[in-house]
């Protein structure tokens, strides 16, 4: 796999396949995240080195300022307190408007924020049939995102990464977020619209990956800057 990583990048981009295809080719390709691994060795670690430490009581900070969290942190973990602030990031980062289609048939399209937060991280129940989930998600999420199991929104009790169909399970949800970014690196996939702030976000503060300008990121960082950490 290390011996190979390079072949399969230039494979992956030249061929433009997509995503089922590109698994049907290379089935073991996201084992352990191995290529973002070899490809951007430098980056790999930064979610789980720079989240709680420097950005999640800064977002949460941001949150309760903006009026958007109104939960108390009392007795919250370190852990609890980094799922919650992952899950402010829509509410920070929220769609924006953008033309679909060309000429006189294009329309202006913008999700809601609702519609971030599901296509980021979506919370469901216990007990929630995987089966029927996986068949339905199948056919209408055609991108990586995050899946969430747990009584309350903010207490996860399973974590997953859903691509294609698949459930992968991690341990904690900070780490399924890590895997489900470094799946569009690896199967060079764009992130969905629905919530691709979010993404580039993570991909030019957190993991320091350069990318495009965005301006609401851009804010966001300024914000964050400026912030003082939430007590």
């Amino acid at each position: 796999m290390q011996d190979t990583a390079v072949y399969r990048a230039k494979c992956i981009r030249d061929n433009n396949w997509t995503i089922y295809q590109i698994l049907q080719e290379f089935p073991r390709l996201m084992s352990k995240g191995m290529d973002f691994l070899i490809l951007h060795g430098d980056a790999s670690s930064k979610l789980f080195e720079t989240w709680l430490p420097i950005y999640a009581e800064k977002i949460l900070y941001l949150s309760r300022r903006e009026g958007k969290l109104i939960s108390s942190l009392d007795g919250l973990t370190q852990d609890a307190i980094g799922e919650l602030s992952l899950r402010q990031l829509p509410s920070l980062l929220p769609p924006t408007a953008y033309k679909l289609g060309r000429g006189h048939s294009a329309i202006m399209v913008r999700h809601t924020t609702e519609e971030c937060n599901l296509a980021f991280i979506h919370h469901k129940p216990p007990g929630t049939n995987m089966v029927e989930y996986l068949h339905e998600a199948k056919a209408t999420r055609p991108f990586p995102y995050v899946l969430t199991l747990g009584n309350e929104t903010q207490h996860v009790s399973q974590a997953f990464v859903i691509i294609a169909g698949q459930a992968v399970e991690h341990d904690t949800l900070l780490q399924a977020v890590d895997a489900c970014f470094k799946a569009f690196f690896i199967l060079d996939s764009e992130y969905p619209r629905h919530c691709e702030h979010v993404w580039k976000f993570l991909q030019t503060t957190v993991y320091e990956i350069p990318g495009g300008e965005w301006k609401l990121v851009k804010f966001l960082q300024s914000r964050i800057r400026a912030s003082k950490r939430s007590k």
